[in-house]
């Protein structure tokens, strides 16, 4: 039996990520403590954001000691969900938290 040739269905593209701190500022180091990320291949982008028992993370909030929990992992979400999470994280603006949470409803 001869091994086929898989090549075509393997991509070997590499993607990029850009990931925001708790302030919303976009940061290289410290990746582990980051809130939200986009990663990029191929000119699509998918944009995450972290969630803690499967709500948004808030960083301000009662559980901000919580960034790196079992119970905290990344959630792929829509590009307008994401905007309403970093405007929330640059401004502090809790409607833009609440905007956010709910369109993580829809996706």
């Amino acid at each position: 039996m001869m091994p086929e040739d898989i090549s075509e269905f393997v991509n070997e593209e590499q993607g990029s990520y850009i990931f925001y701190n708790k302030d919303g500022n976009i940061t290289s180091e410290n990746v582990e403590y980051s809130c939200a990320y986009i990663f990029t291949v191929s000119d699509r982008e998918s944009y995450y954001a972290k969630t803690y028992r499967s709500d948004l993370f808030d960083p301000n909030g009662i559980d901000s000691t919580k960034i790196n929990s079992v119970h905290s992992k990344f959630s792929k979400i829509n590009k307008e969900t994401f905007d309403h999470y970093i405007n929330y994280l640059m401004t502090k603006e809790n409607n833009s938290l609440a905007w956010a949470k709910r369109g993580m409803i829809d996706v």
